[in-house]
């Protein structure tokens, strides 16, 4: 282990114990309670294992772990059909990216002379291929991009939606998702050493961050307006490791992962005070009856949206200043054009997640009356919908204020002021990018503004009006576009997913059924009127085999006298 094995490993084993704790409360009424905390806590332990282990042998072993814990609990309520399709689709999806891992291990043991050790392979001395060493980081980024879901392989992040919330909360902020971003850092000196491989990194991050902010600007499902940010927000690590800032990508990690995971704790708190509703457009006037998930949640929605002095505000500055150095100093346009993104999306991140604060909080409330639930008596008079909404219990609740303290103080240890962060780090990641102090302001108060303009225009929208205009955007085609995600999902369908289906169908009925089955069936049915003919002729007289063999004998005799 080194100083990136310790800091993942707190993360881990740190906000996996709230998501525990939190678990209790939220999972408390579940029929399938104990099994759910069996899942719960394979998931931790392999994910431990992947952060902790010293070799690619164990780190793949804690890889295939997380996937098989990831499905077991995206498909927890497995009686659900929607459940199981998405368990089966990320564990499709995930498989890619094991197969591109596990041919990365081979070349590897390969070309560094039969290790498998991080000591040995990092820092090894023995000259390696170039290509060879282009092929291994290739391979290894598509193991990261299948599991942080970073284009094309995101589609299955959002239909893990279908798990419960802690399972959400546990994937999208400690485990899961965040092995991509630790698998870059952690093979810092082989990617350093592939300006082309980086450059794949730093434009599938780029991308995948703008592609999954513009998405989640549109979405009406609490969860997936999260699903997407996560996405997001791991194109914003990359980005900053492709820049060289890996201490940058590892600091952002560790801080998404306090305001993510209390995100998804606020949306799962919201989640149960309606009876399961998740729809946005059915929400609105929770802030009276739900005040300290509101307050968490705008806790968590100011560190997501960089809002100073949050802890999302120190780390993904770091990242944006790390890119805008790497463009001053390699001379390479696309970088700017990389920073320019970051910029838009930090704008976007803004207004989609102050969207969803004015919808669900602000305005009126626009569903159905809530039923009592959770062992709680009904209230009210009648009249009043929310009579029967109610705060989380108190094992839901110490998790999610531990947290909106982490949102708010989170990111002290990475300040430019005092970055003990970067200092511990460096070792196991090369250090961080140093950004001259004109250029550190200029990126900070960009990236500020941007945020700050995205929040300004969710509240022209969103923010002042009783009846939130969510219902009627339905009209809208762009609106349309991205909510079908661009139909990238329906795109694999059609190009992918259908052929198959088709080919298996054909292959099913033509080879399978008519010439394999038909022929055995063939085969079988000659043999068995074979049988049935030679049967007839045991009839079990005796003076019937006595004229078999006296024909028998005769036609020997003709033809021993009529031989040559």
């Amino acid at each position: 282990s080194d100083q990136l094995s310790a800091i993942m490993l707190l993360i881990v084993t740190g906000v996996g114990l709230l998501i525990h704790i939190y678990s209790i409360g939220y999972m408390a009424d579940d029929s399938g309670y104990w099994r759910f905390f069996a899942f719960l806590n394979l998931f931790v332990l392999a994910m431990a294992l992947l952060v902790a282990a010293d070799n690619f042998l164990f780190l793949l072993v804690g890889w295939a772990g997380v996937g098989l814990a990831s499905f077991l609990l995206i498909g927890f309520w497995y009686t659900r059909p929607t459940a199981v399709a998405a368990a089966r689709k990320a564990f499709v999806v995930n498989v890619i990216g094991d197969f591109g891992l596990m041919i990365a291990i081979f070349l590897i043991y390969g070309a560094f002379g039969g290790s498998l050790a991080y000591a040995n392979v990092l820092h090894s001395t023995t000259p390696v291929d170039s290509n060879i060493l282009t092929a291994i980081t290739l391979l290894l980024f598509v193991a990261c991009a299948a599991k942080s879901a970073q284009l094309p392989l995101h589609v299955w992040l959002p239909d893990a939606m279908e798990g419960p919330t802690p399972v959400s909360a546990l994937i999208h902020a400690a485990t899961m998702v965040t092995a991509g971003v630790y698998l870059v850092a952690r093979c810092a000196l082989l990617f350093s050493a592939v300006p082309v491989s980086l450059a794949v990194v730093g434009a599938v991050g780029g991308l995948s961050a703008i592609f999954a902010a513009t998405i989640a600007c549109a979405q009406t499902d609490i969860k997936r307006i999260l699903a997407y940010s996560t996405m997001s927000q791991l194109g914003y690590m990359f980005m900053g490791e492709a820049a060289g800032g890996f201490t940058s990508g590892i600091f952002h990690l560790t801080t998404h992962a306090y305001f993510k995971a209390l995100l998804f704790m606020c949306a799962g708190a919201v989640i149960h005070a309606l009876g399961g509703e998740q729809d946005i457009r059915k929400m609105g006037g929770l802030r009276g009856k739900l005040t300290t998930t509101f307050y968490c949640f705008l806790a968590s929605g100011l560190a997501l949206a960089a809002i100073f002095p949050f802890a999302g505000f120190w780390s993904k500055d770091a990242i944006l200043g790390a890119v805008l150095e790497q463009a001053t100093t390699s001379g390479d346009p696309s970088w700017y054009v990389l920073y320019g993104i970051g910029l838009v999306t930090a704008g976007l991140t803004g207004f989609y997640i102050f969207r969803l604060i004015f919808v669900v909080f602000f305005g009126s409330y626009r569903g159905g009356p809530v039923a009592a639930h959770g062992g709680h008596r009904a209230g009210g008079n009648g009249r009043d919908p929310l009579a029967n909404v109610h705060e989380p219990g108190l094992a839901m609740l110490a998790p999610m204020g531990i947290l909106a303290l982490l949102s708010l103080v989170g990111g002290a240890y990475g300040t430019p002021l005092a970055n003990w962060f970067q200092g511990f780090l460096s070792p196991a990641t090369l250090g961080a990018k140093d950004l001259s102090p004109t250029l550190f302001w200029i990126s900070l108060a960009a990236g500020l503004v941007f945020a700050l303009a995205g929040i300004a225009i969710a509240y022209l929208r969103y923010g002042r009006v009783t009846t939130v205009p969510v219902a009627d955007e339905s009209a809208n085609g762009l609106i349309t576009f991205l909510r079908r995600r661009y139909y990238v999902d329906d795109l694999y369908d059609a190009v992918i997913v259908r052929p198959i289906v088709a080919l298996g169908h054909t292959l099913h009925t033509g080879l399978e059924d008519e010439t394999l089955d038909g022929g055995s069936r063939g085969v079988g049915g000659f043999f068995s009127g074979l049988s049935d003919s030679l049967r007839s002729l045991q009839t079990g007289y005796a003076r019937n085999y006595a004229l078999l063999i006296f024909l028998g004998a005769a036609l020997f005799l003709l033809y021993a006298i009529m031989r040559p």
